[in-house]
């Protein structure tokens, strides 16, 4: 590769990191909950004002298997390991849930719109997250490495009844050294319908509709062949190795723990989307004059 190639994949890159920038959003369940009309600075009488992120908690179950065998029955780099999450854990509500957004509700002001377990709640669940352990601090916290899953997120009016409204589709993730991420793209190809548009871009539309589902499922290039809408989240996984059970039958270790994060939408600008496809295009230019 020579230097201009190298200098065009940089661009490319950068591209890509600046459309993976927060994106403010709003929720829109359908019924006017709290304040009435747009007080609060709600962006409809049935929606939450705009938000720049959601706060959550949940519970997480992680077992990890002893592959690498560096050491009798101890942790290490190489292991593999899987995680349950959410609902997948427990079905208390008050342990999984959204608890939040940023800004958030504060004496009338940037409404909610009712959120909470008394009119509506988000929740979700991971199953079967698979990963690598990547290492030990010095301070016995594991380090991980996540591939692909998928997150399934829930809305609910009554704490009995669950909509699968939105999924994300995880690309991967791991420790940073300060917390934990996860990244992936919305996607709603196996969901239940009602809520689907819950969701809704506060800097993009799709014709008429801001809600990530019509911008996931008809605004890309061609009917059906939607835009990707970014997900990240983080959160903290301050656990030690020393608090993992030890199981001598399966030669694993397990640990049920407790994590709060928080989360961020993106939806690319048809711009930067533009400036990604020149981008890339430049990409192949030069491979093929290079060839």
């Amino acid at each position: 590769m020579n230097l201009k190639l190298k200098m065009i994949s940089g661009a490319a890159m950068l591209v890509a990191a600046a459309a993976a920038q927060a994106g403010p959003f709003y929720m829109n369940i359908g019924t006017d909950y709290g304040n009435t009309g747009l007080a609060g600075g709600k962006v409809c009488a049935t929606c939450t004002s705009m938000k720049e992120e959601f706060t959550f908690l949940y519970q997480s179950k992680t077992t990890i298997f002893d592959t690498a065998n560096t050491a009798a029955n101890a942790i290490s780099a190489g292991d593999l390991l899987t995680t349950d999450a959410g609902l997948n854990v427990t079905g208390d509500l008050s342990k999984n849930q959204f608890n939040g957004f940023n800004p958030n509700e504060t004496f009338g002001n940037n409404s909610n719109n009712g959120y909470g377990s008394a009119n509506w709640l988000v929740t979700f669940k991971i199953s079967g997250l698979a990963g690598q352990v990547t290492g030990v601090t010095g301070a016995g916290v594991p380090t991980f490495g996540y591939g692909p899953g998928l997150l399934e997120l829930f809305v609910t009016t009554d704490g009995v009844n669950f909509n699968n409204f939105m999924d994300i589709k995880i690309s991967g993730g791991g420790s940073t050294g300060v917390s934990t991420i996860l990244m992936g793209d919305v996607d709603f190809t196996n969901v239940d319908a009602g809520f689907n548009n819950l969701v809704n871009s506060g800097e993009y539309s799709c014709g008429s509709s801001s809600g990530f589902y019509d911008i996931w499922a008809n605004c890309g290039a061609g009917a059906l062949k939607g835009i990707k809408i970014g997900f990240e989240s983080s959160f903290d996984t301050n656990v030690l190795v020393s608090q993992f059970q030890y199981n001598a039958g399966t030669d694993s270790f397990s640990l049920t723990s407790n994590h709060d994060g928080s989360g961020t939408f993106n939806v690319p600008e048809p711009g930067t989307l533009a400036l990604a496809g020149l981008a890339l295009i430049g990409v192949a230019t030069a491979r093929r004059r290079k060839a």
